[in-house]
């Protein structure tokens, strides 16, 4: 019986939010080594090598994590994550909408706030049965994710204001003796504005639970969760195989223990 084979279209060999993961992936790349190359060559450079050669790096990430955890990782984290990336780091930092558009930072902290919520629940998706933890328990944990989020980040700008000399903190004020301080009002400005967004977030989930329907965090739930599940999937079918594997091996291994000595009690009889 011959079985005709069906041609697959381009779109079901590369879905197309992972063609759209690469695709803006290699155009911002190439915008962000002509944005680097031009201002290098015309001494306009408002912001340090490292930062610029970072930001090209950057766009760089989803051809090396993409093949590498593509059945851990939804193409639509790749997805929120670019978008997230090319509004906060190209046209925040790049592009210096920060210091020229006064709201656009604190936005964007909101926004990170938010999204660190997002980050929580794919945790808890990927490390449990989500099923079995308490619309609470998961709401206090998606918003502690948040926070945790949103200090690492005032970290890192700490660090790298101390060791790249940048501003990200606040101006450097001289204080008259040689040296400097910064206001801790930015400082508390991100913070605030991060735990609006966890707590938007929050109200998000509360929302959902009360109202018994997705609301949109089913659909990211069943996001998160599909690759897990196809991973437990492929794990239970190796499990399977492994058993069965052993119970051919223990009857092979039985019947060759129990043919000698058949024979040699018919060769008795005889």
């Amino acid at each position: 019986m011959e079985t005709k084979t069906q041609k697959r279209s381009f779109f079901q060999i590369v879905p197309p939010l992972r063609l759209f993961v690469f695709a803006f992936a290699a155009v911002m790349f190439v915008v962000m080594v002509c944005v680097t190359a031009v201002r290098a060559a015309n001494g306009e450079l408002t912001e340090s090598m490292v930062v610029m050669v970072g930001n090209c790096l950057l766009w760089l990430v989803p051809f090396v994590c993409v093949p590498l955890f593509h059945k851990w990782v939804s193409d639509g984290v790749y997805a929120v994550a670019e978008v997230f990336c090319f509004f906060a780091s190209f046209l925040g930092t790049i592009m210096r909408f920060y210091p020229n558009v006064w709201w656009y930072d604190l936005a964007m902290h909101t926004l990170f706030g938010y999204i660190g919520g997002i980050i929580g629940l794919f945790i808890a998706c990927k490390m449990t049965d989500i099923k079995k933890l308490s619309p609470a328990f998961l709401i206090v944990f998606c918003f502690a994710v948040s926070l945790t989020f949103a200090a690492l980040w005032e970290v890192f700008e700490f660090s790298s204001d101390r060791l790249l000399g940048n501003d990200a903190q606040g101006i450097h004020i001289p204080d008259g003796n040689g040296g400097y301080f910064i206001d801790v009002t930015d400082t508390m400005e991100d913070i605030i504005c991060n735990l609006i967004g966890a707590v938007v977030f929050s109200v998000h989930c509360i929302a959902c639970a009360l109202s018994k329907k997705s609301l949109g965090i089913g659909a990211l739930i069943a996001d998160f969760n599909r690759g897990k599940a196809q991973k437990d999937e492929s794990v239970h079918a190796e499990t399977e195989t492994q058993a069965q594997e052993a119970a051919e091996g223990a009857a092979c291994e039985g019947e060759a223990k129990v043919l000698p000595a058949r024979a040699a009690k018919d060769e008795k009889e005889a």
